[in-house]
């Protein structure tokens, strides 16, 4: 069955609620009107004493305008599939009272006309309501006697804030950015629904090479996709990160981080680690210096882009399982003692906040690589299908739900060729995302017309098609 995304618009709106796993968010109550202000006062005349007419009163000074009402803020839809509905109206501000006139003097004659009263105070705006009505503006205040003007009506009260859809999901960062609960929150409201597009950017971390692959899927489908995907290794990921932010795109990171007790980069990180593991979670050790200052790279790129109020999906550790990584030789229990100390160190002793956690399992998914719940937001695998085949590879999310569960969602966090839109639909192969390697994947290994049907499905989301999550 195909499902139809949300339009650019409405997910826009979706900021700070966003649907639980299953779908769009629940919509906010429907506005009440606010109370009307109440009327001014009335000025009282004077009464002058008979006889000869006295010098005539002057005219009151003109009443001066009350304050504008700050108005509320602007009301966010719900997110999923659904926008939540607005909600109730921002309460009315009061309306100004009239100012009265004062007497004027009489001398022996006719009573002279009392002094003009002043303006009534402008009524103040209404309170911002809860949801995306607008508040109403005060009343108007009445008219005091001998020539008082009534108060100006208050201004009305802007959008209020947003109806709450249900979204109860919260990164396992402790203390994490908005930004990041936004994108968790987003993210838990396309799963299933959607699959995000996402592109591994130059893997051999020369500068020239950088935009090759995102800029063939544009000269190819007039689109980009959702996701960037980063080395560590490579230098100015945050600037390129944030420029992808701005646009409403998301950014992930990996490492192939050397075994500490080489040198780093790729070769390194298929090197096992001399003195072994244990050696890099002991205090104080060589390894365990070297392993803290390489974290450190990660805390750096990743700060870079927190403080420009984005943020990074974390891919530490990538292909959980194999043998070929030094993270993975030592199994399972290794694997977990490593994830704990990168997640302390980084979001406790540095402080990160604006980041959420993959565990990336490889193409053979094991529950003794699993860190557990706590300190994992998403789950994935990843597989390298031969060229040209589109297989949704099911079997292999289905086994990466068997261990993460039936709610967290589960990506492929690399793949060769894409998988087809139609094929992973009708198989509920539900991944939350595909990240496709660098070349020659994206050129080789699936075809210019199929890489036009996934770049412009109704089920695959593109940078264009993302909210802003600022």
């Amino acid at each position: 069955m195909t499902l139809y995304r949300l339009s650019p618009l409405i997910l826009s709106l979706a900021l700070g609620a966003c649907a639980n796993s299953d779908g769009g968010g629940s919509e906010g109550a429907g506005g009440v009107p606010g109370s009307s202000g109440s009327g001014g006062s009335i000025g009282t005349g004077g009464g002058g004493d008979a006889g000869r007419a006295g010098a005539a009163g002057t005219g009151g000074a003109a009443g001066t305008r009350g304050a504008t009402g700050s108005g509320g803020t602007t009301g966010l839809g719900g997110g999923g599939e659904n926008s939540g509905s607005a909600g109730i109206f921002g309460i009315a501000g009061t309306s100004g009272s009239a100012g009265g006139g004062g007497a004027g003097t009489g001398g022996a004659g006719a009573r002279t006309t009392g002094l003009a009263g002043t303006n009534g105070a402008a009524g103040t705006t209404g309170t911002a309501g809860q949801g995306a009505g607008s508040g109403f503006g005060g009343t108007v205040g009445a008219a005091g006697a001998d020539g008082g003007h009534g108060g100006e009506a208050g201004n009305a009260g802007t959008n209020g804030g947003a109806g709450t859809t249900g979204c109860s999901v919260l990164p396992v960062t402790p203390n994490a950015t908005q930004q990041a609960k936004n994108v968790l929150c987003y993210l838990y409201s396309q799963y299933g629904n959607h699959i995000l597009s996402g592109q591994e950017e130059n893997a051999i971390g020369e500068p020239s090479a950088n935009d090759v692959e995102v800029d063939y899927i544009y000269q190819q489908t007039g689109k980009y996709p959702a996701i960037r995907s980063f080395d560590v290794n490579n230098a100015g990921n945050a600037d390129r990160c944030l420029t992808w932010w701005q646009a409403n795109g998301l950014c992930m990171f990996g490492y192939h981080m050397g075994a500490p007790s080489t040198a780093d980069g790729y070769t390194g990180s298929m090197t096992a680690v001399t003195g072994g593991i244990n050696s890099v979670l002991t205090p104080g050790s060589a390894n365990n210096v070297v392993f803290n200052q390489r974290l450190d790279n990660v805390v750096n790129q990743v700060a870079q882009v927190q403080n420009g109020n984005g943020v990074v999906i974390l891919r530490l550790f990538h292909e959980a399982g194999g043998t070929w990584f030094w993270w993975s030789k030592e199994g399972g229990a290794q694997y977990v003692r490593l994830w704990e100390y990168a997640f302390n160190y980084i979001t406790n002793t540095k402080g990160i906040k604006g980041v959420l956690w993959i565990l990336p399992y490889d193409g053979s998914p094991q529950a003794l690589f699993y860190p557990g719940s706590n300190r994992v937001d998403l789950a994935g695998a990843d597989t390298y299908n031969n060229a040209y085949d589109y297989s949704p590879a099911t079997a292999l999310f289905d086994a990466t739900r068997t261990i993460a569960g039936a709610t967290i969602p589960i990506a492929l966090h690399e793949n060769g060729p894409i998988p087809d839109p139609d094929q992973l639909q009708s198989a509920k192969a539900n991944w939350l995302f595909f990240n496709t390697w660098t070349a020659p994947y994206p050129e080789n290994d699936t075809a210019v017309a199929e890489l036009k049907k996934v770049y412009t499905s109704t089920y695959v989301v593109t940078r264009d098609e993302m909210p802003s999550l600022k």
